[in-house]
């Protein structure tokens, strides 16, 4: 219970803090509250460390928390910036409620199922979903007692990708019914994301909420629609230092793997987008083959992160240097 408080006190310090972001503009007039905004938003990844560094994975929950807070007040201020009226309060607080999960672009929280919907198929994504990601966790779990995995990180990685992407649709899946269930109109997360023919395709299927973002964000505002090839290495560059700093901040642990995935990502989508449109059943399968093995190879930089937090993941020695 002590260490739930702790947490606790994290989430309700940034959420205090987002909710009290509004009244800014209302003191120090629309421009210096605007600015004084965009100095709150970064302040929300801050509040984590409340929590002892010692509870690395109760920083990392209360982490995800403050990122999803952090993107939707970007989002409002970025609405504000193109000349619309400010939100009012009441689509500014209904926009930080967390669910649907990272619907971090305004205003996709609002999209509403138009009629009732029969709530089993709903019901089974739900406990079909939980019911996955407990099965990944267990495997991986009884695997990592194998002499075999234990001697090669070759082994262990590769197990370790597929418990996680079994548990990662799982989440997607339960996550979509349950939204489903609350009535809003929404698409799983993750859009059979490891089925992809290019890095470029994979990233567009997986958290497509996040990536919209990034596009708004990011993208579209260093000119990306007349120079796509510097929006995607910057689009890429920010959501690497963003991992890097949130991971850091979790694991108090500074590596530079992060960064580093996610800048390899930018150059490979631009290199390899022609794969996306392979013609015929081999070129497909080769498609596949090649952004899966480039996905498999970079991803030992971003799991090492991961595996900060939850050790279990690998039990043999990374070839990482620390």
């Amino acid at each position: 219970m002590h260490d739930l408080g702790w947490l606790a006190l994290a989430i309700l310090a940034a959420y205090g803090c987002a909710i009290l972001a509004p009244s800014w503009p209302f003191w120090l007039g629309r421009r210096a509250g605007a600015f004084v905004g965009a100095c709150i938003a970064p302040l929300i990844l801050a509040f984590p460390l409340l929590i002892p560094p010692s509870k690395v994975g109760l920083r990392a929950g209360a982490m995800f928390v403050a990122g999803e807070l952090f993107f939707k007040m970007i989002e409002a201020l970025r609405h504000e910036r193109r000349g619309a009226e400010p939100l009012s309060l009441r689509d500014y607080y209904a926009f930080l409620v967390p669910l649907p999960v990272l619907a971090a672009v305004y205003p996709d929280h609002k999209r509403r199922l138009t009629q009732r919907e029969n709530p089993i198929p709903n019901l089974l994504r739900l406990v079909g979903g939980g019911v996955g990601a407990a099965v990944a966790v267990f495997a991986l779990l009884a695997s990592s007692k194998l002499d075999a995995i234990r001697a090669s990180f070759t082994l262990n990685h590769v197990v370790m990708l597929l418990a996680f992407t079994l548990a990662i649709a799982s989440i997607s899946r339960a996550l979509h019914g349950l939204e489903r269930l609350a009535g809003f109109d929404t698409r799983p997360i993750i859009s059979h994301a490891f089925l992809s023919r290019s890095v470029a395709e994979f990233w567009q299927r997986y958290n497509y909420r996040i990536h919209d973002w990034i596009y708004q964000n990011v993208f579209l505002q260093v000119g990306g629609r007349r120079h796509p090839a510097r929006g995607v290495l910057l689009a890429f560059f920010v959501s690497g230092v963003f991992h890097e700093l949130t991971f850091a901040l979790a694991t108090s642990r500074w590596t530079g793997y992060q960064l580093a995935f996610f800048t390899l990502q930018g150059p490979a989508a631009i290199a390899t987008g022609h794969l996306a449109k392979s013609a015929g059943v081999a070129g497909r399968i080769a498609a596949r083959a090649c952004t899966l093995f480039f996905l498999a190879l970079t991803s030992v930089l971003f799991f090492d992160g991961v595996a900060s937090i939850f050790p279990f993941i690998y039990v043999s020695r990374s070839p990482l240097p620390w």
